[in-house]
């Protein structure tokens, strides 16, 4: 059966025109989208079908690892990361098209560096290299040495990475970066210190555990620098790669010995002034600023990780000019090679998440207007309407709130009316507004991908004297609750037809799927963050004592059960959200189960009803499947490299949350004693 499920993907995918522009296609497309979903959901499923009682995440997901090893590359897969590759070949056709005269000035821009990029695969590396010796302007010549005491006598190190960081975005020897202040949100600030290492934290350069690492990633230099100086020799190719690893061994001193220390604890405020004089010459941050900024900067700067810069200091003095401008170059050299396209990755593929990363608010508003799903967006809005309906009436007269007092539930009524869904738009106009003076070229990738760079760096300094505004805040791939707005936010890639749900599919994969996810942010306007701010999303604590103790006794519940996560599978799990993960993991499967049993009541029961509330292949019920569709939400796979959990793993969370659930333990028939019907459960939403 699994090797049926990419032709039945397939021939889903072949109707798919048809089904979406009449929702109720003939019964043979309805028959093979359901027996594709079947399929699709058969195929991650765990071999064996008696563990759904003791590990239902390996029942829903245990053949996930297989079909999407995060090995293969190194970063984690999950399924809901499934979403976000089906935007891609959407957006590909887009700007591959020719260019129309509806098109506005942001869209002929995204397609010319689109396309662009498709073409640099024909002449990748003298492209580089000519644009590599423009950008870094290195008069002794490079790799040919041809003017030697340039370096010694002239080279000034400090200009040359300031300049690299307002033309590029690049940090080399010194990180900046300017952050919306974590102490005061209403401003702008400097974050300066460390920039990103390639191998990461301190003990990947200085732990002999490690070396393999490191001789690994010395090779991958020397290839590299061959791939681009073929003529040079064996023995430069190495000199410059052991330069570049010395280089970073002795930067790699100034990290912080526990790379789980936050931002806040490894931080101090201090202004340019006091960093000069702590730094001296050698690593004038004065100058280094002003050569960025054109000016003299009287502010506070946030410098992290304390030790760094003084460790700096050190790097410069002990290293010959020859040896830093090297590495420079390399840096350059290296940052300017990520946007080459891998020899494993598709032109579209490699050359869209490109664009997507430069310009991710302008592809989401030309997918807006070239695939705006109304199907989906109603069908959201009726599932969203749905599990408001179940949580107002638990707050208006459900005893399973009786632990709220009276007043506090009629100020959480007030509150859910007034939260809304918000589906993420932009302004079209302004977008266009924010590319004026971009020119960009349909067959010149290098010099496009310079300009792009420049523009995107020069908006990134200008922020310092800004107020922060909504753009400066992550764009979420999935939907979002909004503290300060009381709303929840819905990207538009967010509603493509047959991820979670199709007119052909039973509801209980829509309630399982989209019910859950609406759910887990809804309830993040009630929880121990949420209370702090009001219907307008004002910070206001609108609960009553009696309600906030209530609310604290049982939420301990849950973190007693919960307490004994602290390893998985011999990594730590450091989990900052834990106690909001719960609440919202738990409380939304409670209330999209009563949502989709109340739907169910509401409608026809008839016995094809019923039927078509289950599928070909699975031989589960209706509700079952609800549950089934619920935990493949988390499927997920994580590299072998990962050292820490920085969120809850999701076999975890899915099997503690079903374990606090009677009405899984009721629809799966698990008896007592089995590790999913916990004896005692805890609630609270």
């Amino acid at each position: 059966m699994r090797l049926m499920v990419p032709l039945l993907l397939l021939a889903a995918f072949s109707v798919a025109g048809a089904a979406v522009t009449h929702p109720f296609a003939t019964n043979y497309t309805n028959d093979i989208l359901r027996l594709a979903k079947a399929a699709h959901i058969k195929a991650y499923m765990g071999e064996d079908p008696d563990r759904a009682c003791d590990n239902f995440y390996d029942f829903a997901c245990g053949n996930w690892p297989r079909l999407h090893p995060a090995r293969i590359h190194n970063h984690k897969t999950n399924y809901l990361e499934e979403l976000q590759e089906l935007y891609i070949p959407q957006d590909a056709d887009m700007l591959k098209s020719s260019a129309r005269s509806a098109d506005s000035s942001a869209d002929r821009i995204l397609k010319n560096f689109f396309n662009s990029c498709c073409l640099q695969a024909n002449d990748t590396r003298s492209a580089l290299t000519a644009v590599l010796l423009e950008a870094t302007d290195f008069r002794g010549g490079w790799p040919e040495i041809r003017v030697p005491s340039w370096y010694q006598y002239e080279y000034d190190w400090l200009k040359v990475v300031a300049t690299l960081k307002r033309q590029l975005g690049v940090d080399i020897f010194i990180g900046l970066d300017v952050i919306v202040d974590y102490k005061e949100e209403h401003m702008h600030r400097i974050k300066l210190g460390a920039p990103a290492l390639p191998l990461g934290q301190r003990r990947h350069y200085l732990d002999g555990r490690y070396q393999g690492t490191r001789d690994l990633y010395r090779r991958s230099i020397q290839q590299k620098l061959m791939l681009y100086f073929p003529e040079q020799s064996k023995q430069w190719l190495k000199e410059v790669s052991e330069q570049v690893l010395g280089i970073e061994e002795q930067l790699a001193q100034g990290l912080p010995h526990n790379a789980a220390l936050t931002l806040e604890q490894t931080t101090r405020q201090r202004t340019a002034a006091d960093m000069k004089s702590a730094y001296g010459s050698y690593v004038d941050i004065s100058r280094y600023l002003q050569l960025i900024f054109s000016d003299t900067l009287y502010v506070d700067i946030y410098e992290t990780p304390e030790d760094y810069l003084s460790n700096l200091v050190d790097v410069i003095r002990g290293t010959p000019k020859l040896h830093l401008a090297n590495y420079t170059i390399w840096r350059t050299l290296d940052f300017l090679d990520a946007a080459r396209i891998p020899q494993s990755v598709q032109p579209d593929i490699w050359c869209i998440k490109l664009t997507q990363r430069h310009f991710p608010q302008q592809l989401e508003s030309l997918f807006h207007r070239n695939y705006n799903n109304m199907q989906m967006i109603n069908e959201l809005q009726s599932t969203w309407t749905d599990i408001k309906r179940v949580f107002r009436e638990d707050l208006q007269a459900s005893e399973r709130l009786h632990w709220l007092s009276q007043e506090t539930r009629q100020k959480a009524i007030s509150k859910l009316e007034s939260l809304q869904l918000q589906f993420r738009s932009h302004d079209d106009q302004q977008l266009i507004r924010k590319l004026h003076g971009l020119q960009l070229q349909a067959k010149q990738f290098y010099p496009n991908l310079l300009a792009v760079l420049q523009w995107e760096t020069q908006r990134r300094l200008a922020k310092l004297m800004q107020d922060p505004v909504a753009e400066d805040r992550v764009l979420h791939k999935l939907p979002h609750y909004e503290l300060k707005s009381n709303k929840i936010q819905v990207p538009i890639t967010f509603l493509q037809a047959r991820f979670f749900w199709d007119p052909a599919y039973p509801n209980a994969l829509k309630y399982g799927t989209l019910g859950v996810l609406l759910a887990r942010q809804m309830l993040h306007g009630f929880d121990g963050e949420g209370r702090r701010y009001d219907a307008h999303g004002y910070q206001n604590n609108w609960w009553d004592y009696t309600s906030e103790s209530s609310y604290a006794r049982r939420s301990q519940c849950f973190q007693e059960q919960y307490a004994i996560f602290v390893q998985y599978r011999e990594k730590p799990v450091q989990d900052k959200q834990l106690l909001r993960r719960i609440v919202a993991d738990n409380g939304a499967l409670d209330i999209a189960y009563r949502a989709y049993t109340k739907w169910l009541k509401n409608s026809a029961e008839t016995m094809a009803s019923y039927q078509r509330e289950r599928l070909p292949l699975l031989d589960y019920s209706n509700l079952q499947l609800f549950y089934l569709a619920y935990a493949q939400l988390y499927c997920s796979d994580y590299p072998d490299t990962l050292e820490r959990y920085e969120e809850l793993p999701e076999q975890l969370r899915i099997n503690a949350a079903l374990s606090n659930s009677q009405q899984f333990t009721n629809a799966y028939s698990c008896p007592s004693g089995s590790a999913l019907n916990a004896r005692f459960k805890c609630t609270l939403y």
